[in-house]
């Protein structure tokens, strides 16, 4: 059976009262500019719009060749089976945050039908669609979308407004969202306009530091107050002593060297700092129990059979708390040699198996200790980073919103696309970008200044940033000023902000290497 085919001018709409859908449906042949009458929305009422069209019938054993992810929001997909149909737009679909694939499963669900009976037995199209909103008021207020969103454009050189935009927004949305406990959601859903029940200390301590740094740039005695309760509600919530006269982040899957090296780097960094010198002193003593000669770092304290698991992340993230402890002269800060000694066990691990992960947190562990030292091995080394993780930025060839964000789709074993991803991979391309500059690359330096800019332009694109992109969010106060983790997953996860407002600050504020010179 096919379903019954549709004229290329079916229009969805849905009709929305404070972002609550009140009533929606597909109609024909009306224009746009009567709309509003013909579905006989209010003057507080805005109107999510699709004009459907190039229908076309999809074998169902091609499903996933169409309705894969980064389609979702661009095509709409229809299902029939029997005498049931159900077509869902791509507005429809990006307010619901809801896949292809659950999408199916749901209408199967709902009907007891297999996967099976529907292979033999069901239909699917998928279509295109213009998408507007119809503001609220009188007048045809008409914005035009893409993806359920408006896009961001940008050109060749740095722009200093995506960057004070952004912070503006994050700042905005971490201090609405703050508890009187000092706490920070890890992850919320828009759609369902709720808290997921996930958590992780590593990325809670990244937004410790992420206040910390903002309560310095804006000179705010309201943000370092947020960063001091933030980082109580922390260290009580997954601090504690294991023994030897070591600390570490403890969580219920196990304790990790990145979640130590973090926390104490944000207490370095805490207008609180003095508060906590004992579990500094804990944490530096367990990163450096951790040391191991031929790979640099082990990376769990416990459980054991987890130890080398995600190196490329908790190496540069321990040597970063390293550098950072004797650029501060913290007690039980290591000696620069032996902070070299380790670079170096990385540096030559790397080259044997190269990850993109690996290259943010020693860029700016590099750049610290370039700092410090005026070796050349140090900024060379983060340049060589930069320079190849370059190659995986993603710009023409791709869907416009996409353009900006790392992704290499011949290495899938390096992760998927995630606006945190991108965050930090610009903080390390500001520090790049520094480095470049300071050694006179004016050339290098204005390569990544491009990379870093449409990097910029994806994460502007990721914001929650007004109507017509939170035209379906129930609690705007949630999300306004939050990330994304795609343009096609609207989930808000806090390492997404955080390290997007580090890149910002970074960016605003870059670091000085002075007239730094080799000593080689």
């Amino acid at each position: 059976m096919k379903p019954r085919q549709a004229p290329a001018d079916t229009i969805w709409f849905c009709i929305r009262r404070n972002a609550v859908a009140r009533r929606a449906g597909w109609i024909h042949g009306d224009s746009l500019s009567d709309l509003r009458r013909v579905v006989g929305a209010r003057p507080d009422e805005t109107v999510e719009v699709c004009i459907a069209s190039n229908f076309r019938h999809i074998p169902t054993r091609r499903f996933a060749r169409t309705f894969y992810p980064r389609a979702r929001g661009l095509i709409g997909i229809e299902i029939a089976l029997g005498g049931d149909l159900l077509r869902l737009a791509p507005t429809r679909m990006v307010a619901a945050n809801l896949g292809f694939e659950r999408a199916l499963m749901r209408f199967l669900e709902e009907r007891e039908v297999s996967r099976e009976d529907f292979a033999a037995h069901g239909c699917l199209r998928s279509f295109c669609a213009e998408q507007y909103l119809l503001f609220s008021g009188n007048q045809c207020q008409l914005t035009k979308l893409f993806r359920g969103g408006a896009l961001i454009e940008t050109g060749p050189t740095f722009e200093r407004q995506f960057a004070v935009e952004l912070a503006d927004g994050i700042e905005g949305w971490m201090l609405s969202n703050l508890s009187i406990d000092g706490s920070l959601p890890y992850k919320y859903w828009p759609s369902r306009g709720s808290q997921s029940p996930a958590d992780n200390a590593i990325r809670r301590f990244l937004a410790t530091i992420a206040l910390a740094r903002l309560g310095e740039l804006r000179d705010s005695a309201e943000i370092r107050d947020a960063a001091r309760r933030n980082l109580r509600f922390n260290l009580r919530r997954y601090f504690q002593p294991i023994g030897n006269g070591r600390g570490a982040i403890v969580e219920h899957t196990g304790a990790k060297l990145g979640a130590a090296a973090l926390a104490g780097l944000a207490i370095m960094e805490n207008p609180s700092r003095d508060e906590f010198t004992a579990e500094l002193a804990m944490l530096a003593a367990g990163v450096n129990s951790l040391v191991d000669d031929e790979h640099g770092f082990r990376t769990f304290f416990f459980p054991g059979d987890r130890d080398g698991e995600n190196w490329n992340f908790y190496s540069g993230e321990a040597l970063l708390f390293w550098a950072e402890a004797s650029r501060r002269g913290i007690p039980h800060a290591p000696t620069l040699e032996r902070c070299t000694t380790v670079f170096e066990l990385c540096r030559k691990r790397h080259y044997r198996k190269r990850n993109p992960a690996f290259v943010p947190w020693q860029t700016q562990a590099c750049a610290s200790l370039f700092a410090q030292t005026g070796l050349r091995q140090f900024a060379d080394f983060a340049l060589e980073l930069n320079d190849w993780l370059q190659t995986m930025q993603q710009r023409d060839g791709v869907d416009p919103d996409l353009s900006g964000r790392f992704y290499d789709p011949l290495h899938p074993e390096f992760g998927p696309p995630h606006a945190a991803s991108t965050g930090v991979y610009l903080e390390g391309f500001a520090d790049a970008m520094a480095l470049a500059c300071a050694l006179g690359e004016a050339r290098r330096a204005s390569s990544y200044e491009r990379t870093i800019n449409l990097g910029l332009r994806s994460l502007r694109q990721l914001q929650f940033r007004g109507l017509h992109d939170m035209f379906y969010i129930s609690k705007p106060e949630r999300v306004q000023g939050a990330l994304r983790t795609e343009v096609y997953d609207n989930a808000v996860r806090l390492d997404s902000a955080a390290h997007a407002l580090l890149a910002a600050i970074k960016l605003l504020v870059p670091m000085n290497f002075g007239r730094q010179l080799s000593v080689e």
